[in-house]
């Protein structure tokens, strides 16, 4: 027993030595070092799973399995298959309608014009004619001029289509309006000295329908051509 003492007297001496106390603490440091490292290893470390073993099957036994797999199949699902021998059909495209590339394309005839009837063309406005279709002295310049068509003096405040037709143009100079109609046939009619036009072009008008007003001279231009050559318009005017 008083040895043991001794032992510990020992002990408790050198660990209140200050060299003593750095070693001892060192080495504790060291200690916990392996001691961590140790758990971080064991703690990371994946135990091996065991490797499965597939047992070889041969090729005659895995046709046999899916051979009794598809009857089984096609007995549930498809019975009628089963029933009787199997008969092939062929389908046979329905005959086409349409024209070979060979055949020339089929033409349609273009539809006529309808004619148009003169008898009951009507005056494009109410008034008096105030120069005559064809040549004239100009009675300002005395000069002679061409009209191809007829200047009237009007009495009335609107214009009106003389036939049904289609409006091709809207033209202005900046001093006077022209107003062009398509009436099929070759046959179009022009206006001219006018305002206020309420049709515009790609419209279609019937015969008798107000197209426009007169500008304030009171004179107004109604031309009548037949495939580009001035017509006298007073010889359908009734």
């Amino acid at each position: 027993m008083q040895r043991w003492k001794s032992v510990i007297r020992k002990i408790r001496q050198a660990l209140n030595r200050r060299e003593h106390q750095t070693l001892l603490l060192m080495i504790v440091i060291g200690f916990s070092l392996i001691a961590g490292i140790g758990v971080g290893i064991y703690r990371n470390w994946t135990p091996e799973e065991p490797v499965s073993v597939t047992p070889q099957v041969s090729l005659d036994e895995l046709e046999a399995v899916v051979q009794e797999r598809v009857q089984s199949v096609i007995a549930d699902f498809y019975p009628w298959v089963l029933e009787g021998p199997i008969q092939l059909v062929t389908v046979e495209p329905p005959a086409s309608v349409l024209p070979e590339p060979t055949e020339p394309k089929p033409v349609t005839a273009p539809e006529p014009e309808p004619e148009l009837s003169f008898e009951h063309l009507i005056w494009p406005v109410q008034g008096e004619i105030a120069t005559p279709f064809g040549w004239h002295r100009h009675p300002v310049y005395g000069d002679w001029r061409f009209n191809a068509g007829l200047e009237f003096r009007v009495t009335d405040t609107v214009i009106r289509t003389v036939l049904p037709g289609e409006v091709v143009a809207v033209n202005s100079n900046g001093l006077e309006t022209e107003l062009v109609i398509d009436h099929g046939s070759g046959w179009v009619s022009t206006y001219r000295s006018i305002k206020g036009i309420q049709v515009g072009p790609g419209e279609k008008v019937k015969q008798n329908q107000n197209i426009a007003f007169p500008e304030s001279t009171g004179l107004v231009f109604f031309g009548l051509t037949h495939n580009g050559e001035p017509v006298n318009p007073q010889a359908f005017l009734h």
